[in-house]
């Protein structure tokens, strides 16, 4: 998959979306993501990284967002590239959003 700046997420239809897969960027590239509310009413996500189990390893997952609300009308930005920085040889972005819950996210490298 090649890497995708923009991205409209509904929950309705995926609520756990890969943003960035595995070789899609150079390591440690991310400036900034943005995620706004596009919704009419308040949206909880979560924004991390997820590595696939091995025969030798188990699945890893780190949050840079964990059940983070985002009330109506609001954009949330992470602008620091050092804590947006992961491995992405290795490990794949992704966003979680409620079931009825409408999100657009940007990423920029």
């Amino acid at each position: 998959m090649a890497f995708t700046p923009y991205h409209n997420i509904n929950g309705a239809t995926a609520q756990v979306n890969e943003l960035i897969a595995i070789n899609d960027i150079s390591k440690d590239k991310i400036s900034s993501v943005q995620i706004t509310n596009t919704d009419d009413a308040v949206v909880t996500i979560d924004l991390y990284i997820f590595k696939e189990s091995t025969d030798t390893t188990a699945s890893e997952t780190y949050y840079f967002l964990n059940t983070v609300k985002i009330p109506v009308g609001v954009s949330l930005v992470l602008d620091n590239p050092k804590v947006l920085a992961f491995d992405s040889t290795t490990f794949s972005l992704y966003i979680k959003v409620g079931a009825s819950d409408t999100v657009d996210v940007m990423i920029k490298k």
